[in-house]
């Protein structure tokens, strides 16, 4: 390839890339296996590797994925949450255990084998046997506060006990593992679902993940969620690590344990290449007999002292390997082709299965992807197919028994009418997809709707997809901007509705001007454009006039964009759709003359707010907490919820209350609202 072509190739990946790791951490719905993922990112490495020029600057491959969620307070880890490098070769394992042996110049050294949870990852933290903090991963570094819901576990104890392998310490400990939900808890809760008239939960990790952001406590604890936990050290009283106590991972795990922490039965000690691959073939025997969910094992050096000489990289510990099963595959019929238009217009076609247990549901949908794919792959209505779970949450046919063909199968045709609206359907030479180019077609305008209702866009109270499906069929809404003009009275009169769900959905509408400016922009549907891309186009434009200028050049130019999403972002605003979705928005206040742009990263450097760490409290007059934040961030600072010996300073607005008698305690600088707007104005 040329330059430019090696260019080209490079942002088209690092997009892929970034936008599967935001469908993965972000929302829970994964369309690739792991190992589609992780081919990605292999050939990202290779052209890094061969072209380090072209592919320096930020880049996915340097940073775990997130599942930061605005909704709930952040808060930093006491050491960074990292992922761990994958592996689905055996050879693999046996160069692991080679560069394990030639880093620490010796060949006896011990690991430790055990399953790898298909779960969401956590970090719990007890102070004299209570939990009182509870984290998600986030993006490793920061992760969300989830305590109370964190508490509704059932393994979780009272209070924690102490055993004989629990060594003395500071009385305060930070455990590490994955929630999970049980698979026959997770088939009960889809039984009680289907007969409440609820769509069925999807599979147990996507499940636990959103019960892990849900914000009513008490549907948490409903749910039923579980937990394994498999790293333990103690804290410092400003919840730094203290010092290592455990002299390996098995006494660690041992320590949990005593502890009364709930830690998986299954650990394996090996010392050589091939002991590691018979525990990994003794646990997949076992996968089919577990209540939960596992893709894989977790391999790790056992040694303390080893793993510290072994250290990490930005991304990943050198001393562990994740080693991934294949997914799980079955065999079923193929009994039609549906075709499902979505938002954007793409119609796609579905397989409709005869239905099949797979990886601990039942199957009897599979997407087919594009018709390309299909053609490629050969698929026929009435083919005996093998279907796989991509990433083990989203069904795929992965190939045709061409064998048990009987001659009644019969190939699936690209539709030239939109299976909806029946208007003609569109594929541009450019693309793969076959589209209704129809906007007011019920399918089209349903996603569009569905999207800017959603939690991570402007999050509408009392706006679900059976709603908005009245909407469209009733006539009231022909695009986003007509839900604010809905009328209390039409409204009530709805089938199923009355007073109260038409005042729940009027106040949940009156607040979305009021969604962060990332939250809008993701509303829009911007071909290309997720929550993360969104947040970036937030962060370099004041106010939709300037994101709706900005031309594709420049937009390529901004972190994990590039010049396929850039032209897309250009193009979405020069159509007439575009435009006329941006302007019937403004007429209704969607949009400010001036928006609050997320926090960029603060700068490096000198001055009163870099590198310290500040505590607001009170009431400030003069702005909001969100604007003293970001007016923190920019300048280099960081804004902690809770004081403790960590703070720098604390900014005491009226009515201050414990936050400033605790910073007085610990002798903190304290400034008052006019203190610190000096030192704003100081450093403009």
């Amino acid at each position: 390839m040329d330059r430019e072509s090696i260019k080209a190739e490079v942002a088209r990946l690092r997009a892929e890339i970034s936008h599967h790791n935001e469908l993965y951490h972000g929302r829970g719905r994964p369309e690739l296996t792991d190992q589609e993922f992780d081919a990605l990112e292999r050939e990202l490495r290779a052209l890094a590797a061969a072209h380090p020029d072209l592919v320096a600057g930020d880049s996915p491959l340097d940073r775990p994925g997130s599942d930061v969620d605005t909704r709930f307070p952040g808060a930093p880890h006491s050491r960074p949450m990292l992922s761990l490098q994958n592996s689905y070769d055996p050879d693999e394992v046996a160069a692991f255990v080679q560069r394990v042996h030639d880093a620490l110049g010796r060949d006896d050294v011990l690991f430790t084998v055990e399953p790898k949870i298909d779960g969401v990852a956590v970090a719990l933290r007890f102070r004299e046997g209570r939990l009182v903090h509870g984290l998600t991963r986030g993006d490793g570094r920061t992760g969300d506060v989830i305590t109370a819901n964190l508490a509704t576990l059932g393994e979780l104890p009272d209070r924690l006990e102490q055993g004989p392998a629990v060594p003395g310490g500071t009385g305060a400990w930070e455990a590490r593992g994955e929630v999970y939900l049980g698979l026959a808890r997770f088939a009960a809760l889809n039984i009680e679902r289907e007969e409440a008239g609820l769509e069925p939960l999807a599979n147990p990790r996507n499940a636990t993940a959103g019960t892990l952001k849900t914000l009513d406590r008490v549907e948490v604890a409903r749910r039923g969620l579980s937990v394994f936990l498999y790293q333990l050290f103690p804290l410092g009283e400003d919840d730094q690590p203290a010092d290592d106590v455990f002299a390996d991972h098995r006494a660690e795990m041992a320590a949990l344990a005593d502890l009364g922490l709930p830690t998986n039965a299954f650990l394996r000690e090996a010392t050589s290449a091939g002991e590691i691959l018979a525990s990994l073939d003794d646990l997949e025997a076992l996968r089919g007999e577990l209540d939960y969910q596992i893709d894989g094992a977790v391999i790790k050096v056992d040694s303390r002292e080893g793993q510290r000489l072994l250290a990490s990289t930005a991304k990943a510990p050198r001393w562990g390997l994740a080693f991934k099963y294949a997914a799980e595959e079955a065999e079923t019929r193929l009994r039609s082709v549906t075709l499902q238009v979505g938002r954007t217009g793409v119609i796609t076609p579905v397989a409709e299965l005869e239905p099949v247990l797979l990886a601990g549901t039942t199957v009897s949908r599979a997407t087919l992807h594009n018709w390309e794919e299909m053609e490629r792959k050969d698929i026929r209505s009435g083919d005996r197919v093998v279907v796989v779970k991509g990433g083990d949450i989203i069904p795929k046919v992965l190939r045709v028994v061409t064998d048990a063909r009987t001659g009644d199968e019969f190939p699936v045709r690209r539709p030239t009418h939109c299976p909806v609206c029946h208007e003609p359907t569109l594929r541009q030479e450019t693309e793969v997809a076959v589209r209704c180019v129809n906007l007011l077609c019920p399918a089209v305008l349903a996603g569009r709707l569905r999207l800017f209702a959603s939690r991570d866009a402007c999050d509408i109270d009392g706006l679900g997809g059976r709603s908005i499906e009245t909407f469209v069929a009733q006539g009231l809404v022909t695009g986003p901007a007509d839900l604010f003009g809905l009328r209390r009275k039409t409204l009530a009169a709805l089938p199923g509705w009355g007073d109260k769900s038409a005042d729940r959905l009027l106040a949940g509408l009156a607040q979305v001007p009021a969604r962060p400016w990332e939250a809008r922009i993701f509303a829009l549907g911007i071909p290309q454009v997720g929550v993360t891309t969104a947040r970036t186009l937030a962060m370099h434009h004041a106010n939709v006039n300037a994101l709706a200028a900005a031309r594709a050049d420049d937009l390529a130019d901004l972190p994990d964009i590039g010049p396929v999403v850039g032209a897309a972002i250009e193009r979405f605003f020069a159509t007439s759709a575009g435009s006329r979705l941006v302007a019937d928005l403004r007429r209704m206040g969607f949009f400010h003359e001036q928006e609050e742009q997320p926090t960029p990263p603060g700068p490096e450097g000198e001055g009163w707010f870099a590198g310290r760490v500040f505590v607001l409290t009170g009431s400030l007059g003069r702005m909001t907490r969100s604007e003293a934040k970001r007016a923190i961030e920019t300048r280099g600072g960081k804004v902690a919820g809770s004081v403790s010996r960590r703070t720098d300073v604390v900014v005491s607005g009226a009515r201050a209350g414990g936050k400033r008698a605790k910073a007085e305690e610990l002798g903190i600088e304290i400034v008052d609202e006019e203190g610190f707007a000096a030192r704003l104005a100081e450093e403009e």
